[in-house]
């Protein structure tokens, strides 16, 4: 973690700004632990009380219907102390990180999600764009003919005029979690 970050979590927090001895690896999620995030700022940055939740950090989706989806094995509710302090100004869908603050109070930050179906032959991330009506798509890193592109992604890139970009990662077997803008 940069020390900029600790300096910006702290005058939110108002926690210690001093680095510690042995500092963990740090999600790397920009505007959250110092790394430059492409996608644009967070939609929310807030603290919330969540003892139960173990390790010193994490990410999760939050579906429409109030599903948490959580990158790390944690008892049954833990997180949800976390996406309530969100909630109160993000309606899901979103994507959140967190980082351990001090005993029990976690710094959270959001940003707004697409979802979108997905197909089980569709790899793990796509990006897809369409400029002057021309559409290009990447699955897993590598150019596809943009009629293979996932449908569920290519519905999202419809919902936007003109030109316009979508990043996407799986969330499951049957879930992507988009970013879109318009160019």
């Amino acid at each position: 973690m940069r020390r900029s970050a600790l300096s910006l979590l702290a005058a939110l927090t108002g926690s210690s700004t001093e680095m510690p001895a042995l500092e963990p690896a740090g999600l790397g999620m920009p505007g959250l632990t110092g790394v430059e995030r492409s996608r644009g700022p967070w939609d929310i940055l807030t603290t919330a009380h969540a003892p139960e939740l173990p390790g010193p950090e994490l990410t999760f989706v939050a579906l429409a219907d109030g599903t948490l989806v959580v990158d790390a094995d944690v008892p049954d509710g833990s997180v949800t102390p976390l996406a309530d302090a969100l909630e109160q100004e993000l309606e899901p869908p979103y994507e959140a990180a967190a980082v351990r603050a001090e005993s029990g109070t976690w710094t959270v930050a959001a940003h707004t999600v697409l979802i979108a179906p997905a197909a089980p032959a569709d790899g793990e991330n796509a990006e897809l764009a369409r400029v002057d009506g021309v559409l290009s798509a990447k699955l897993d890193d590598s150019e596809i003919d943009p009629h293979k592109a996932p449908p569920g992604l290519v519905a999202l890139l419809d919902g936007v005029d003109g030109d316009a970009a979508l990043t996407a990662e799986r969330l499951d077997e049957t879930t992507w979690v988009a970013q879109r803008w318009a160019l």
